[in-house]
Formats: structure tokens, C-alpha cells, sequence
């Protein structure tokens, strides 16, 4: 599953990297962002531009808007873009039902690369398989 265009939107500066550093290995373009507010700034400007973001991968736990807070906007932006929700902390306890509905896939943080590399293929699919329904 090469060259989506994906989004990363993560306070932390060494786990955005990471992450953007993942995800070129493995041939996909990627744009960061270091909050939730200049994330759906990005993501919007790309809208439109007409290069929508295939992905979004969003931290959890971020000062000022939090990753629940940037899936409910992207999702009302455009919604058929998977979002994979990061989360620090115990994932399934600290984001209400209304977050874990407006998300496509919760990952515990840190996360391997083949986890995200299964959440992205998982999640893309089930985008596919949708766009054809």
C-alpha cells in the first residue's frame, strides 16, 4: 500500500518524526502538523486544493484540541478520510463513544511499525470497499 498521502497531526516533535520518517520508508507523502488547530488548517487547504489526504493520523492526548476533538472536524470535512487515533494513555477508557465513532482505528502509543502498517492497510480498505457500496 504505496504512496498515500497522509497527514500526521502530533504534539510531540520526536513522535511526529518518527512517524513521518516511517511512513516515507514506506513510500508514502506526508505532511505534519504540531497541533490539532494547524492540522485541520492543512487538512482544509488541501480540500481546497483538490489533493484531499488519504489518511489522517492524529495523537489522543494534545493541549487545545485534542485528537477527538480533530476527528470529529475532519470527519465533518470530508467524510470517507480514515482517521487512526493515537493515544498515550488507556485508549478504550479516556476517549468517550462519541470519538471512538467519528475514528476508524485506535492505536495504543507507542506503536509498532506493523501495527500502523495493518491499521493503514485495514482502514484504507474498508475506505475502498465503502467508495464502492
Amino acid at each position: 500500500m504505496n504512496g498515500l498521502n497522509i497527514l500526521v497531526i502530533d504534539d510531540e516533535p520526536a513522535a511526529r518524526e518518527l512517524l513521518r520518517r516511517l511512513l516515507e520508508k514506506d513510500g508514502h507523502s506526508v505532511v505534519t502538523a504540531g497541533s490539532g488547530h494547524e492540522g485541520i488548517s492543512i487538512f482544509e487547504a488541501a480540500l481546497s486544493q483538490q489533493k484531499p489526504f488519504d489518511l489522517v493520523i492524529t495523537d489522543f492526548g494534545m493541549p487545545q484540541m485534542n485528537g477527538g476533538q480533530v476527528a470529529r472536524a475532519i470527519k465533518s470535512l470530508a467524510p470517507s478520510t480514515p482517521v487512526i487515533l493515537l493515544s498515550g494513555w488507556d485508549s478504550r477508557g479516556s476517549a468517550d463513544a462519541e470519538t471512538l465513532s467519528m475514528i476508524d482505528c485506535l492505536l495504543d502509543k507507542p506503536t509498532t511499525g506493523q501495527e500502523l502498517r495493518f491499521a493503514i492497510k485495514r482502514v484504507i480498505a474498508q475506505r475502498n470497499r465503502a467508495a464502492k457500496l
